[in-house]
């Protein structure tokens, strides 16, 4: 009698499925890092925070008519509470002397609800040159209509070289 041997086995069937859901899984974890990096991306160098980096510059260099209000954290550092009313987001910026000891005083200096802007000095912290620079004007901004936006920016001021 000759039997029927159409069809798979069972064991090619799990072999099969199992490197199906192998490959699977590495691709969700690829895409789940790269849309991680997107996001960090995005956040820290929006173009619109750029812009408004800019504009605080600008107008430290100027006078500080759009500056609501500044506070002092050390004597080379000072946050700028940049308040116009005709921009979508409430612009924070903090200006401190290109160093990582500035960098760490500032970030010791926040509160705990400063997480966001803590995180964002660490990455700082591991990505850019200081040497080149005198300043830093790092800017938060928050959108007004959703909270939860939360955009950065860093801009390097001075060029130390020059005499």
């Amino acid at each position: 009698m000759k039997m029927n041997k159409k069809g798979f086995m069972l064991a090619e069937v799990v072999i099969v499925a199992t490197v199906i859901s192998t490959i699977l899984v590495f691709l969700y974890i690829s895409i789940n890092r790269m849309s991680i990096a997107y996001d960090k991306r995005d956040r820290y160098y929006d173009i619109d925070a750029m812009y408004a980096t800019m504009g605080i510059n600008d107008s430290l260099d100027n006078s500080y008519d759009d500056v609501q209000y500044y506070r002092a954290i050390s004597n080379n550092s000072f946050i700028i509470f940049y308040n116009n009313n005709n921009l979508k987001c409430t612009i924070n910026a903090y200006y401190v002397k290109s160093s990582l000891a500035s960098l760490g005083l500032l970030k010791s200096s926040l509160g705990n609800n400063e997480s966001d802007l803590k995180e964002y000095i660490d990455y700082l912290e591991d990505n850019i040159e200081f040497e080149n620079y005198n300043y830093l004007i790092l800017a938060k901004l928050i959108d007004k209509n959703d909270q939860d936006k939360i955009y950065f920016y860093t801009l390097k001021v001075g060029d130390s070289n020059e005499a």
